[in-house]
């Protein structure tokens, strides 16, 4: 009887074991729990990347060009973002765009047209008009422009002029930075550069295009005539000045020619122009960071708006790609030389630089390598080139939004979007 009764419980038993097995499969069939697994999450993460879109914002970095760099624009970001996202994809290509035009009225109608960043403006846009014609000419530019427009000059003093030293204002004459350094110091100099930034901005100029802060040491060398000097120490505190009190007076102004052209001789030029080349910097790259970086530095710490960067190809830094077009470049510029403004390169087609652009259009590769605004003569050409760039996905849409922000985020807090 006992043998009957403990053969009775296996089999109860076993039973029992049976029936919770196959209750659990049918659980399992019918209501799959979710998996938590280190391998569940990897086929997630695989299905998602599977997407070229989101495999290159990944690669940007950002989210519908939100920025994290906590940068002298920062404050603005947040409004840029908005105002991004409620634009085309046609007018944020335009936002990349300084234009350079001859004829102020050609300007106010492309400025609609291509919903062009601003105008950088020659001498000859404004031959011959008075001063209230010149000012009645931005201020038509300024109101047809879909977002407000950056108004350049290029003031270095000397030979570079806009407006300066014309019929129209022969009381505003400036002479070159080196001239007044050796005749009044380095106080007379700040001093014109204060005047001259009153000047421009009442006619309506809100970016000047200097001042030039390379630093070579002879007369035979590129950058002699229209920089000031080859003391490391006087020009930067003349990029700290200009920076600071320049921009106080509602005049942007754009540090250059990053890297810095430094002692490159005038033979350089003339040979780079004859053979259809970019010019050549064979410096140590140690000795172009420990000296020609130093005025970039000191001008982005003190709040520099604009850096621009050159058509040299810095041999030890970049063999392959002139700086404008280098990658390897704009990221020492941002992490070694802390810069978190507007990055602009210096005019783009004034020669064919397509040799250093990785068989891309040269606007496309310019974006691609870290500018944020391109400075064209044709500008037409460039904006097409860019936008059809962005159509095929060669610059992400991600990429596009997050260069706007930075742009737009300028124009707040350089109060020309009020």
């Amino acid at each position: 009887m006992k043998k009957f009764v403990i053969i009775s419980i296996i089999l109860l038993l076993i039973g029992g074991g049976a029936f919770a097995y196959s209750l659990k499969h049918y659980i399992d069939v019918k209501h799959p729990q979710e998996d938590t697994s280190d391998e569940a999450d990897a086929d997630t993460t695989e299905d998602t990347t599977d997407s070229p879109e989101a495999a290159t914002e990944a690669d940007a970095g950002t989210s519908g060009g939100s920025l994290s760099d906590n940068g002298i624009f920062s404050a603005n970001y947040d409004k840029a973002k908005k105002d991004v996202e409620e634009m085309t994809d046609e007018e944020l290509v335009g936002q990349l765009i300084v234009g350079i035009s001859s004829d102020a009225d050609t300007a106010k109608e492309d400025v609609k047209t291509y919903s062009l960043a601003g105008f950088l403006f020659e001498s000859d846009a404004f031959a011959y008009k008075t001063d209230e014609e010149i000012k009645q000419s931005i201020v038509g530019v300024k109101k047809e422009a879909k977002v407000a427009p950056i108004i350049a000059a290029q003031e270095e003093g000397g030979e570079k002029t806009t407006v300066s030293g014309s019929d129209t204002y022969p009381d505003h004459s400036y002479d070159s930075p080196r001239n007044i350094l050796a005749s009044g110091g380095l106080q007379e100099v700040e001093k014109t550069e204060l005047d001259k930034a009153t000047f421009l901005h009442e006619i309506g100029f809100n970016l000047n295009l200097a001042p030039v802060v390379d630093m070579p040491d002879s007369s035979d060398q590129i950058m002699y005539s229209r920089s000031l000097t080859d003391d490391e120490k006087v020009v930067g505190d003349f990029a700290k000045y200009c920076s600071k009190q320049v921009q106080a007076k509602g005049l942007s102004v754009a540090l250059k020619h990053f890297p810095g052209y430094g002692t490159i001789p005038d033979t350089a030029d003339d040979e780079a122009q004859a053979n259809g080349t970019a010019i050549v910097d064979d410096r140590k790259a140690d000795d172009i960071r420990n000296k020609d970086y130093s005025p970039f530095k000191l001008g982005a710490s003190e709040g520099a708006h604009f850096i621009m960067v050159s058509n040299v190809v810095v041999k030890n830094i970049d063999s392959v790609h002139t700086a404008a077009l280098s990658s390897a470049i704009h990221k020492e510029l941002r992490d070694i030389v802390g810069f978190t403004g507007l990055i602009i390169t210096d005019v783009i087609d004034d020669m064919d630089y397509s040799a250093y652009a990785d068989g891309k259009d040269v606007a496309v590769a310019a974006v691609l390598a870290g500018n944020d605004l391109i400075l064209s003569r044709n500008y037409s050409t460039t904006y097409n080139s860019i936008l059809s760039a962005v159509q095929d996905g060669t610059i992400s849409k991600d990429l596009l939004r997050q260069i706007c922000t930075r742009i737009i985020a300028y124009k707040y807090t350089a109060g020309l979007i009020k």
